[in-house]
């Protein structure tokens, strides 16, 4: 019996490089300098052809009917009081199509962060992560992951911030919604195109990817593209780890440990190990001491992060004063601690409240 021919996946227009639009257009037989205006415009942020007032209507036409230049859509944002903006987008491709991610933009006086999204929902399951309530739908692909940043940086042209608030794209961090480690082709991918020179020209050292400890691609991001590194810690204990975060049950923290120690890191540079405060879990003076003991204070650094609740979540998190207490307690054994300031949580777009949800908020 015949199988029917597989067919590949129509070209993203966010994962497209110079080279690519190149031989596109030469395939199109329109003239050279085509690519560039395209990725100019695709880097603004202006991904929809009817946009690029400089391309003529045939080669509109021919992006549209050719190449999935918009592969996602901007179903809603939500505006915190702090000037965060948390962002929902419905994927267009088929199979998934009308799946949903979050992402968030986060400014600041000197820098804009885009949170991003590498999967809709998110393989593992660690029990107080709101993402993990969704469970795993999809992988993103390489144009996805690209195009959040893209529509991001096309909202704040159209809208900027209050002035005092930095109202563009300086940072990513792959923080949203899923495992970037269990995404590992398309987050490479996408983090070869945003420091593309040609593309967004991002250092390496405003891309931290976070990871709950998939041993084996760490080691491989080390060795193909060394940008920052965050790992969701939460326990220096395998046996409160493996709850809390159960990808330990396969790559305990021996085998972190070692990764760690071996992941490339510039001068004055360090891996964050993120440390979700849980009320009476792993906020003890035990606890304390586990951490002392794992963590190397001259490659690494604890940012302690407020919990922040979520509708039918068994945990609470440590108070703010004992969460200063613990900072203080690990900046006295040498190591550097900060507590994060929590951002976004009155819209839900706070660490470990992502959950792309049908219902649709009110607009804020």
């Amino acid at each position: 019996m015949t199988q029917p021919a597989q067919t590949s996946p129509t070209p993203q227009l966010p994962a497209m490089t110079l080279a690519d639009l190149q031989a596109q257009m030469q395939h199109w037989q329109q003239p050279a300098f085509r690519a560039k205006q395209l990725l100019d415009w695709c880097n603004k942020g202006v991904l929809d052809p009817c946009e690029m007032a400089n391309i003529p209507a045939p080669l509109r036409q021919l992006l549209q009917e050719n190449l999935c230049c918009q592969p996602l859509k901007l179903v809603h944002r939500q505006c915190s009081s702090d000037g965060t903006r948390k962002y929902l987008f419905a994927l267009q491709r088929d199979r998934v199509a009308g799946k949903m991610v979050e992402s968030v933009f986060i400014p600041e006086e000197k820098r804009g962060t885009v949170c991003i999204s590498s999967q809709v929902g998110c393989v593992l399951d660690c029990p107080f992560c709101h993402t993990g309530t969704q469970g795993f739908e999809a992988n993103l692909t390489a144009g996805e992951i690209v195009a959040q940043v893209l529509m991001i940086k096309h909202d704040l042209r159209q809208e900027p911030l209050a002035d005092e608030l930095h109202s563009d794209v300086t940072h990513i961090v792959y923080m949203g919604m899923g495992e970037p480690m269990a995404n590992e082709a398309a987050v490479q991918q996408s983090i070869e195109i945003l420091m593309d020179e040609q593309r967004l020209h991002l250092s390496r050292r405003r891309i931290t990817v976070s990871s709950s400890g998939l041993v084996p691609q760490i080691t491989r991001l080390g060795a193909a593209q060394p940008v920052n590194l965050a790992i969701s810690l939460h326990s220096a204990d395998d046996a409160k780890r493996d709850i809390l975060v159960p990808i330990n049950k396969k790559y305990p923290l021996a085998e972190l440990r070692r990764c760690l120690d071996a992941y490339p890191i510039g001068k004055q540079r360090h891996i964050t190990l993120e440390y979700v405060m849980l009320d009476g879990v792993n906020d003890q003076a035990d606890d304390l001491a586990t951490l002392v003991r794992f963590v190397q204070p001259e490659r690494e650094r604890v940012n302690l992060i407020q919990f922040n609740p979520y509708p039918g979540s068994p945990y609470s998190g440590s108070s703010k004063q004992h969460m200063k207490r613990f900072a203080q307690q690990l900046i006295s054994q040498g190591i550097r601690a900060t507590v994060r300031r929590s951002r976004g949580d009155d819209i839900m777009a706070a660490c470990g409240q992502l959950k792309a949800d049908a219902t649709i908020p009110n607009q804020g």
